[in-house]
């Protein structure tokens, strides 16, 4: 994480009702219609090539897709990028740090949600894919942000012991003397993933995409699992090897899996390979996190950070 972050003018060059935006993808139909009461222009990519829309723009609103470095060398008044949702591995980094541009996100909005997605006891879809998970041994998360937390709520309900491996983690996550959770999580922590692995009925990952997550579920890990474990990625497509997952499965090697995300989305025909031809695997197209009014609440929230931080005020949940 960077520790030196853009700082905004003293005087906003141009404020948020006088800004022209980019709308990178589509909003929800109610919070494009705010966005027009909070931004003097919204333009679209079905306005033109971003070729020639970019140098016009101080902003860009997004969810999916993909903001690339080209795009934000292409805008120079450009601003800020606010993104609804937590992961910004779709934003290029360390070009908007080039250009003083300010990131941010949506985390949290949608935690619940999609915790219950990704506990197969909890969600009709991936259940289908697994047997229950009540009275299994042990349930393990990868990671220990917001979603993950929600996720241990419930397999704990269900009388399911959690293991947790996140080493970028403190000690102190989940405790007692972790201020952001305010109920404290029982749980025990691996001291590796393939300790974490070898014991588990289920893992679910909820971990951002990195250079040290890519393919961190690869052929050896799955190769360390029980032939009736299952993977549930709601996380970030990337995370699986899904080549190394289609021939786990296809071998019987593995229970089943559950993916709620792809390294290619929208995910159909070839680049799904094998795994749409599986009986063992359910593939959904991520929308784990989007229910009308999460998807609702986490835009407003996405266009009113933005619109603060062009006025001057400030941005919460700044990640560069």
């Amino acid at each position: 994480m960077p520790t030196h972050l853009p700082t905004p003018p003293a005087e906003p060059l141009v404020r948020a009702a006088q800004a022209t935006v980019y709308l990178h993808t589509p909003f929800h139909p109610k919070a494009e219609e705010y966005a027009a009461t909070r931004f003097a222009k919204l333009l679209r990519p079905s306005d033109g090539p971003w070729e020639t829309l970019m140098p016009q723009i101080d902003a860009i609103l997004l969810r999916t897709g993909t903001v690339t470095s080209d795009m934000v060398k292409a805008a120079p008044k450009c601003r800020i990028i606010s993104r609804n949702g937590t992961g910004v591995d779709n934003v290029p980094i360390q070009t908007c740090l080039s250009q003083s541009i300010a990131v941010t996100n949506v985390p949290g909005g949608n935690a619940k949600v999609v915790a219950e997605l990704a506990s197969p006891s909890c969600s009709p879809s991936f259940a289908a894919c697994s047997k229950s998970i009540a009275g299994s041994e042990a349930g393990s998360l990868v990671g220990m942000g917001d979603i993950s937390y929600e996720v241990g709520k419930l397999v704990t309900a269900f009388g399911c012991r959690v293991v947790v491996f996140s080493p970028t983690s403190p000690p102190t996550r989940w405790t007692s003397s972790d201020a952001r959770y305010q109920t404290p999580l029982p749980h025990t922590r691996a001291s590796s993933l393939e300790e974490l692995l070898r014991q588990v009925d289920v893992v679910s990952l909820h971990c951002p995409l990195n250079d040290s997550t890519r393919n961190l579920i690869g052929e050896k890990e799955l190769g360390w699992m029980k032939d009736t474990a299952v993977v549930v990625n709601t996380a970030r497509g990337g995370i699986v090897d899904e080549r190394a997952l289609e021939k786990a499965l296809k071998a019987r090697k593995l229970g089943g899996a559950g993916l709620d995300v792809f390294v290619v989305e929208p995910a159909y025909g070839e680049s799904l390979g094998g795994l749409r031809e599986l009986d063992n695997v359910v593939l959904l197209p991520h929308l784990g996190g989007s229910t009308d009014g999460v998807t609702l609440d986490g835009c407003n929230m996405a266009i009113d950070i933005m619109a603060d931080y062009l006025d001057g005020k400030g941005a919460i949940n700044r990640v560069v």
